[in-house]
């Protein structure tokens, strides 16, 4: 299991979330966003999931993959997560 914390630079515009989803469905690992502040863990897989809370600038998280690419899912993640600038 790898975990990853980070401190969002940016709003996440829903198209960017989707973005997210469609790269995160390329693993096979399990890949969870934990929102400290809410209590909440969500399914990066999922479109509903990463739509239910607004990721907005200084949103505290945490990612955790598990799975046989753990390692590569936890890198593009946190890539795509802590980008200044998110393009679509």
């Amino acid at each position: 299991m790898r975990v990853h914390e980070i401190v969002i630079a940016d709003d996440l515009r829903p198209e960017y979330l989707q973005q997210i989803v469609q790269y995160a469905n390329q693993y096979r690992s399990d890949i969870k966003i934990r929102f400290e502040a809410e209590c909440m863990q969500l399914d990066a897989k999922s479109i509903l999931g990463m739509m239910f809370i607004p990721i907005r600038r200084g949103t505290r998280l945490t990612i955790q993959t598990k799975g046989a690419d753990e390692e590569e899912a936890i890198e593009m993640m946190s890539s795509m997560l802590e980008k200044k600038e998110h393009q679509v």
